[in-house]
């Protein structure tokens, strides 16, 4: 009984961080674009490269003979570029030029109305109406996004037409990344993926973007937050919710890493100064609740 206490205590503990992380690599993201001069377009190629090598590297040390696998096996190499493209490369970068248009805070959490949206492409392929408590979650999450999005006047933007349009396609591409890679990750170790998909979308954006071109960090507060972003909100991370899942469960780990927009809000505030009104607040609470209605449906 004790060992299992403490099992469920470091999973918890190590979940939180996680998703702290994740909203601390946000809030850096926003600071390299107001203070730093950086651009979403040079940050995410980097971000992407960098912390997919990074896993990459780590198969080829641990396990050289399977590193290759996933992007030598013909049969889901379509998936494969389906899950690195519009799934990785597309919601990194709608989220950090969400981010770079509105703030961290209000991109992350309007990102976190994927669950519903998943939701409804589950309805869909399943040919059902959704249940009271989908149909709950689903109308939470769109008040949510309104309140963000208008502050309840519903005649004018609080953020800009394209800051929104950006949070949304976030959104959009997290279910593309959630439902992409289902035979790829059963058939190969989903952190493995993960740092394929990263290179693969790394490269792409790179070149699209012509990074070479752009201005990069000068300093050294620029190159602790560029690096945090790459290596405590991706690679640190990521694992860390990785082990949370393992330990507590996929249910219990999503919703303890639900800490990541209040991470990213209390961050954004305290260390940026970015300011927010009630209905900010309201706008989050309806969002996260929107997620703890659909884990309780997956539970039950």
């Amino acid at each position: 009984m004790i060992k299992l206490v403490k099992n469920e205590f470091f999973g918890i503990t190590i979940t939180l961080l996680g998703g702290i992380l994740w909203g601390f690599s946000g809030v850096c993201g926003q600071y390299l674009f107001t203070q730093k001069g950086i651009s979403s377009d040079w940050l995410v190629p980097y971000r992407l490269l960098l912390a997919g090598l990074a896993l990459v590297v780590y198969y080829f040390i641990t396990s050289p003979k399977s590193a290759l696998a996933p992007i030598k096996d013909i049969r889901l190499l379509p998936q494969m570029l389906i899950y690195a493209i519009l799934g990785l490369m597309l919601t990194q970068y709608s989220y950090f030029y969400a981010i770079e248009l509105s703030n961290a805070a209000v991109a992350t959490v309007i990102q976190y109305s994927a669950p519903a949206l998943i939701l409804a492409v589950v309805c869909v392929i399943e040919k059902r109406s959704p249940k009271i408590n989908e149909l709950i979650a689903l109308i939470l999450a769109s008040l949510g996004v309104i309140l963000l999005a208008t502050h309840g006047d519903l005649t004018t933007l609080v953020i800009s037409p394209k800051a929104l349009f950006y949070c949304l396609l976030s959104a959009v591409c997290v279910c593309i990344y959630n439902l992409s890679p289902t035979r790829l990750n059963k058939k190969y170790p989903i952190t493995l993926n993960l740092g394929w998909g990263m290179v693969i979308g790394g490269v792409l954006l790179a070149f699209f973007m012509r990074v070479w071109n752009l201005n990069g960090v000068s300093d050294v507060s620029g190159f602790l937050a560029f690096i945090s972003v790459v290596f405590f909100g991706t690679i640190c991370a990521f694992s860390f919710y990785m082990v949370g899942v393992k330990s507590l469960g996929a249910s219990k780990a999503s919703l303890i890493a639900c800490i990541e927009p209040v991470s990213a809000a209390l961050f954004a505030y305290f260390w940026l100064g970015t300011e927010f009104v009630f209905l900010d607040f309201t706008g989050f609470v309806l969002i996260i609740s929107c997620i703890f209605l659909l884990a309780k449906k997956d539970k039950q």
